[in-house]
C-alpha cells in the first residue's frame, strides 16, 4: 500500500469512528429537537458542545478524505484547516454531491424546522427552501465548530464554540440530522471509491 493512499485510508477510518460515535451522541428522545427544545442547560450545552463537536469532526474528515481520494494536494487541504465551508464549498467543485445533498434535504424536510426560523430567513429576503440546504447546516456548524460570525458581521473572537463556553451564549443552531445523513451517504460513496482504489493498488 502505497503511502499516499495509507494516508487516505487513515483520513477515511477517523471520519468514520467519529460518525459512528455522533450516531451514539444523540438520545432517541432528543432527535428532531432543536437546541432550545431541549429538557435543560445541560442537556442544550450537549448537543452544542459533544454533539456539535464530534459531527464537525466528522464532517471535517470525511471532507478531506474525499479531498485527498480526489487528488487534492495534502497542502491545499491542511491549508484549509477546519474551516467545513471551505472544504464544503472545494469539495463540490470536484464531486459530484448531488444524491448527498439529496439525501440530506430530504431529512431536513422529515425532521422539519424549528419554531420561527422560518419567518427569520424570510424577512432577510432570502427563501425558506434555504434552511433545508445541507450546504446551510454546514456553514451553521461551522459557526460552533470553528469561527462564528456575528449578525453584525466580522468573527467573534470567542471561536470554537462546540469546545468552550463563550461569553455571550450565542450558538447556531443546525439540523443534526441532516448533516448526519449527508455525511452517512458521503462515507458510503467513499468507502466504494476507496475499496476501488485499493483493489487497483493491490495489482
Amino acid at each position: 500500500m502505497s503511502e499516499d493512499i495509507e494516508e487516505i485510508v487513515d483520513f477515511f477510518y477517523f471520519a468514520d469512528a467519529y460518525f459512528k460515535l455522533c450516531r451514539t451522541l444523540v438520545p432517541e428522545g432528543d432527535l428532531g429537537k432543536s437546541v432550545k427544545g431541549l429538557s435543560s442547560l445541560k442537556a442544550q450545552i450537549f448537543r452544542i458542545g459533544p454533539v456539535y463537536q464530534n459531527l464537525g469532526l466528522a464532517t471535517e474528515l470525511t471532507f478531506k478524505s474525499a479531498l485527498l481520494l480526489k487528488g487534492c494536494s495534502k497542502a491545499k487541504v491542511r491549508k484549509m484547516g477546519h474551516d467545513l465551508s471551505a472544504l464544503h464549498v472545494h469539495l463540490s467543485t470536484i464531486y459530484d454531491l448531488s444524491k448527498v445533498e439529496d439525501i440530506a434535504f430530504h431529512a431536513a424536510a422529515l425532521i422539519g424546522p424549528p419554531a420561527g426560523i422560518l419567518s427569520r430567513i424570510e424577512s432577510t429576503g432570502q427563501p425558506t427552501s434555504r434552511w433545508f440546504n445541507l450546504s446551510t447546516h454546514i456553514k451553521s456548524l461551522n459557526n460552533n465548530y470553528n469561527l462564528f460570525e456575528k449578525m453584525s458581521g466580522g468573527h467573534s473572537q470567542e471561536k470554537f464554540r462546540s469546545r468552550y463556553p463563550a461569553k455571550d451564549r450565542a450558538y447556531r443552531e443546525v439540523c443534526v440530522e441532516a448533516v448526519m445523513a449527508g455525511i452517512d451517504a458521503l462515507l458510503s460513496e467513499l468507502q466504494v471509491e476507496l475499496n476501488a482504489k485499493l483493489s487497483n493498488d493491490e495489482r
